[in-house]
């Protein structure tokens, strides 16, 4: 299982970026509802086409949101990706899966407390 034990950062920077920009948990549950490795990918396509469009947008309520999605690196999602692509059993799949689920879930979190304290400070 040496798959999973790569490191995944940019794909869990993308779902919490959504996470923290719409207040919405669908990217993660659908995620980590998915039971095979084409669902899995289609899941994140999803989430990479809403947060292209996000990036499109002039306004955001979320400043620590912005800063975080100008810092993500495409070519690191795209090897990610592929690793997702490699797993090789539904059990790898899953681990990897929870893997991305919880640390969007962990840096959603952070970017929305951050705008938060921010916030109390104005």
């Amino acid at each position: 299982m040496q798959q999973s034990k790569l490191i995944f950062r940019q794909i869990p920077n993308v779902l919490a970026v959504l996470i923290a920009e719409s207040r919405a948990y669908t990217y993660t549950d659908k995620l980590g509802y998915a039971t095979t490795k084409d669902l899995t990918l289609f899941y994140i396509k999803e989430a990479l086409r809403d947060f292209h469009s996000l990036l499109n947008q002039d306004v955001w309520e979320n400043t620590r949101a912005r800063e975080s999605a100008l810092s993500i690196d495409m070519s690191y999602v795209n090897r990610e990706l592929e690793r997702i692509s490699e797993a090789s059993s539904l059990i790898e799949l899953r681990e990897i899966v929870s893997l991305i689920t919880a640390k969007a879930l962990a840096k959603a979190a952070e970017l929305t407390r951050t705008q938060e304290s921010e916030e109390e400070k104005r």
